[in-house]
């Protein structure tokens, strides 16, 4: 390690004494990054062990910074590994969890598409190129920099029209040319019935194609956490949940700031020669504790995501549709953590709310589940039920800074699609929109800004070297470490890859610090015990919303599932932080509030379990692709052959034959014998799951159930189900 980053920052330059000097500051980064220990008897890791966040609170305290970077984003852990990695003491300070905001709540999807694209050629805008060229080589480097964080995503763009098939295509060829070996793939055409094998569901009507072009998918809260581990291994100091209460003006550039830990509620001082606001959606807030009067520079959006079962997307594609109409809403369809992303309905916001992000609303829910309905099939049923979370990011659009105070502005400047930072006459730098692919540039910019307004390149490197710089977990990280996985401590398979996909190599540390904690915390899901006893002592998470929102995931993948989660994680949180059974109710209730008011449980998630379900509404037959009484006899058949039989206690149940389901034993549901060790017809599951019949009886070939015989009709059943991948 130690060589490799003095080759490194010995490529920064031509000099050769700057590369005598920086080959010192590697051998400097080398002795901090000693402050990340590894120990134990594993061949490839152990016990990984960090400073604590106690050990933090103290340099804070009683120590004196170059930068200090408020906001714990993408975008402020990114201007802490920049300004870290170049030499300087740096801190950081988050008022929530790393990643709270908008990183944890974007659309997962590395924005290198070509919608810039698509603005430059119908606005004649240059800017949008150039946005669009950053963009997608910030994309190879966080491919490269954090490869088990990032993967290429391909996604689809159905064609319903023969002019648009050749119109997209040039499109997406022009950006394919204009990328050049920024381009992860190039793009291609796809056949009709290889878009219907990826999104069965898909509104066959008319459709002729796809297109398929390249993106890149990015585990935004889980980079961030990976940007925060890398800074502490730089040198950096940390801490989240620390509130900024006040800021002072010194001598020169120098300021101090008062923060407030808000877990034990100690209020402190912080010295700092240089200050990066990178709050995102408080930018305004930190401008306007600087210089009381200062005009906002905001215009956030806020966004609408939900996360759906798989079965309504693909497993390895995403999907795009783009609006044919203004009133229409762009459609995106991404999977993730084996369940499928859908979004995004954005609407503009008067104001920024105080705390957290918006409740997410049910008329956008319902306005964004009715826009997808439309591009599926008629047949499909796509509501409210299939919802498994619901949340909002809010987006920090920037409006060009006038200079004027908050009362001489009326109105706010023309709005800037990249990013701006501003220096107040108090020495305040404002890094403020962009997005979440941006980060490293956007960071590189304000540390360049910091070190040319506060006079802090003495003695330290001057250019940012964080290009090539791999994050925390990507070092050693293959392809084969689930395999690896497998084999050195006996996990299942998919345990093994979702330990890869979040922490990499660091998963070697999290096996062998927990070998008792390796249970999961839901039978449906991949996480394990040993992932929130990791994310306490080696990730700074502090309370249980840290761990199921920003550490495991599972409050954006399943509210519901995560309610269920929430006692054997406080189980194992209580047992490390050594919480009394008051502060465990505190912890329990901050957990279900966010459930509620921020995944949208209960009032758009329908808790399992909890409540007892109530019976569904007759549909009307108007406007469906079949009628009333064909849908209910398809019911019939569907339900009509059990998956399973199951014995009481006391009884010994006989092996069923074989020829039970041959065509002269076949029965309709009404008609079969009772038995009380069958399950009763309500038990059986059908076949189908999110639609509602999947159009039998219409179909020339299905009517052949009836009247062809059992035979015919089970292999038509089969060809259904197999095509379309019902059986998840």
């Amino acid at each position: 390690m130690m060589s490799k980053l003095g080759a490194i920052l010995a490529r920064r330059t031509a000099c050769s004494s700057d590369k005598r000097r920086i080959l010192g500051h590697g051998l400097w980064f080398a002795q901090q990054l000693s402050r990340v220990r590894v120990r134990g008897g594993h061949c490839c890791g152990g016990m990984k062990v960090v400073p604590s966040r106690e050990e933090h609170l103290n340099a804070l305290k009683g120590e004196e910074f170059d930068v200090l970077v408020i906001g714990g984003g993408a975008v402020g852990c990114g201007c802490a590994v920049d300004a870290a990695c170049r030499g300087l003491k740096t801190a950081l300070i988050e008022a929530d969890d790393f990643a709270s905001g908008s990183s944890s709540r974007s659309s997962k999807l590395i924005d290198g598409s070509g919608s810039y694209l698509g603005t430059a050629l119908r606005e004649k805008d240059i800017e949008q190129l150039y946005i669009m060229l950053q963009m997608m080589s910030e994309r190879v480097t966080m491919l490269k920099n954090a490869p088990h964080l990032n993967r290429i995503q391909p996604m689809i763009i159905p064609i319903y029209s023969v002019l648009q098939m050749p119109c997209t295509w040039l499109g997406l060829k022009v950006y394919d040319f204009i990328s050049a070996a920024s381009n992860v793939r190039g793009s291609h055409l796809l056949s009709r019935e290889a878009t219907l094998y990826e999104f069965p569901l898909l509104k066959t009507k008319g459709l002729r194609g796809g297109v398929v072009y390249y993106d890149g998918q990015v585990d935004d809260a889980r980079m961030c956490i990976a940007l925060v581990m890398t800074a502490v291994a730089l040198g950096a100091n940390v801490g989240n949940h620390m509130e900024v209460v006040e800021l002072m003006p010194m001598e020169g550039c120098c300021r101090v700031v008062g923060v407030r830990d808000k877990i034990c509620g100690e209020q402190f001082y912080i010295q700092a020669k240089s200050i990066i606001n990178a709050t995102g959606t408080n930018t305004d807030a930190i401008r306007q504790m600087d210089k009381e009067g200062t005009a906002p520079i905001l215009a956030p959006t806020v966004g609408t995501h939900v996360s759906l079962p798989r079965y309504f997307g693909s497993g390895h594609y995403g999907l795009l549709s783009p609006a044919h109409r203004k009133e229409d809403l762009t459609i995106f369809m991404v999977p993730f953590e084996n369940h499928t992303v859908l979004g995004i309905r954005e609407t503009e916001m008067d104001e920024v709310p105080g705390r957290g992000s918006p409740t997410p609303d049910p008329d956008d829910v319902d306005c964004l589940l009715e826009a997808a309905k439309t591009r599926m099939e008629p047949c499909v049923e796509l509501g409210r039920c299939h919802v498994l979370s619901a949340w909002t990011g809010v987006k920090p659009n920037v409006s060009c800074p006038t200079g004027k105070s908050e009362e001489e502005e009326e109105k706010r400047g023309s709005p800037i699609s990249s990013y701006v930072i501003e220096v107040s006459e108090e020495g305040l730098i404002t890094l403020a929109g962009g997005r979440f692919s941006s980060y490293r540039v956007m960071a590189a910019d304000a540390v360049d800004m910091a070190i040319k307004s506060c006079g802090l390149c003495d003695d330290h490197v001057t250019s940012s070297w964080t290009q090539d710089l791999k994050l925390d977990g990507a070092e050693s990280w293959c392809c084969m470490l689930p395999l690896e996985f497998v084999q050195d401590y006996d996990v299942p398979m998919d345990v093994a890859q979702h330990i890869s996909d979040s922490y990499g190599w660091n998963g070697h540390a999290l096996f062998s610090d927990a070998p008792d904690l390796r249970k999961r915390l839901h039978p449906n899901f991949p996480y394990i015990e040993a992932e929130v006893q990791y994310a306490v002592r080696n990730e700074y998470a502090c309370t249980l919303v840290d761990i199921i929102a920003r550490r495991l995931r599972i409050a954006f993948v399943d509210a519901a599932a995560s309610l269920h989660m929430l006692p054997k994680i406080l189980k194992i949180m209580a047992e490390e932080k050594g919480w009394e059974e008051e502060q465990q109710q505190k912890q329990m209730l901050a957990a279900q509030e966010f459930l509620v008011r921020q995944m949208g449980l209960g009032t758009i998630v329908r808790p399992r379990g909890t409540s007892k379900s109530q019976p569904k509404k007759k549909a009307s037959s108007e406007g469906c692709c079949c009628r009333a009484a064909a849908r209910k006899e398809a019911r019939s058949y569907s339900r009509g052959h059990p998956r399973m039989v199951v014995a009481s206690k006391d009884d010994d149940l006989k092996p069923v034959p074989i020829h039970r389901y041959s065509k002269d034993s076949f029965q309709p549901l009404a008609t079969q014998k009772s038995n009380k060790n069958v399950r009763k017809a309500t038990d059986f599951l059908p076949f189908t799951s999110g639609i509602t019949h999947q159009a039998v009886v219409d179909n020339d070939r299905s009517k052949s159930i009836a009247s062809g015989g059992w035979s015919v009709g089970k292999r038509e059943l089969i060809i259904n189900a197999w095509r379309n991948k019902f059986m998840c």
